[in-house]
Order: structure tokens, then C-alpha cells, then sequence
């Protein structure tokens, strides 16, 4: 008797396929996929499967391996330009433009990079923190967070014993 998984991966048509410049594995659903792709959570995914099935009209647990090549383009606009309710959108109100933006991969990433370095720059209680690596929400360090930080707090100090006597030196 054979198991799901040994099945799904005999009959998958592609193992890797590339949707917005991220190589997604060909063996799980359309949904599971694409919450691989960093800025795409569960509920995004989900939502854009939905759109996906309903443009293409292919069953909802169609594989994305077994997906025809023609019909990854669909997929690749429907993720990269991505359309949701306002409350949905991972970058809300954007500092620079004032949008509400859904941002994947490597844009998502340039941005929090950019919004670091812009509170460092204006030198706020944030961006400092951010800088020396310490919690920044108001979560208390002196007992949490040690692995990250090092030493924090009390060091023991050692108890200074008798010194070992001075060499001398040899008289001639």
C-alpha cells in the first residue's frame, strides 16, 4: 500500500515551479505554496488560491506541479500585483507615498530595511534600540531575551585571595 505523499510525488508534472521570482514546491496545494513566499501569509494565500481557481477553473486541490505551464503566468499576475481589501495589505498608509501596499519578497524586505535606517537617522528611541539590538516594544530584558543580549545584569565578581608571593630576584 502506498501512502498520499508517495502518490502525490509520482504523478507531480513539475517539482519546482517559479512564481515571482520564488521557486515554490511542486508538490503542495496552490494555497500552501504560495504562503512560502515571504509577505503571502495563510489568509492572503487562501485568498489568492480562490482567485486563482476561479480564473482558471481547475479543482481547488490540483497540486501546483500539475498545474499547466500556460496557466503560471495567471498565477504570477495574480501575486505580484496583488488586490485586497484595505485591511489586508501588509504596509498600510506607507511613509513615502501614503499608499496601502501589499509588498512580497524582495520589495518587502528593501522597505523594512529602509524604515530601520530612517529611524536610526532621525535618531528616535526606536531606532536606536533597533540598533543596538535590544527589544524594542516594551518588553522587559532583565530577566528575558539573555541568549540574544550576552551578559545582562548582576556579574558575580571573584573574591581576591592572597596574592602569590613576589619572585625575587637572585642576588650576585
Amino acid at each position: 500500500m502506498t501512502t498520499k505523499k508517495q502518490i502525490n510525488k509520482s504523478e507531480v508534472a513539475r517539482e519546482i515551479v517559479r512564481i515571482a521570482n520564488v521557486d515554490l514546491n511542486g508538490n503542495m496545494t496552490v494555497a500552501r505554496a504560495l504562503d512560502s513566499i515571504k509577505g503571502i501569509g495563510y489568509r492572503t494565500a487562501h485568498v489568492l488560491a480562490q482567485d486563482f481557481f476561479a480564473k482558471t477553473k481547475l479543482s481547488p486541490k490540483t497540486l501546483l506541479g500539475n498545474i499547466p505551464a500556460e496557466k503560471d503566468e495567471i498565477l504570477n499576475s495574480l501575486v505580484t500585483k496583488i488586490v485586497l481589501p484595505k485591511w489586508m495589505n501588509n504596509r498600510q498608509k506607507d511613509v513615502y507615498s501614503g499608499k496601502d501596499l501589499h509588498l512580497i519578497d524582495s520589495d518587502l524586505m528593501f522597505i523594512n530595511r529602509e524604515d530601520k535606517q530612517r529611524l536610526s537617522r532621525i535618531k528616535s528611541r526606536r531606532g536606536m534600540r533597533l540598533q543596538a539590538g535590544l527589544r524594542v516594544r516594551g518588553q522587559k530584558t532583565k530577566s528575558n531575551f539573555r541568549r540574544k543580549m550576552g551578559v545582562v545584569g548582576v556579574v558575580k565578581k571573584s573574591k581576591p585571595g592572597k596574592a602569590a608571593p613576589k619572585r625575587t630576584a637572585a642576588k650576585k
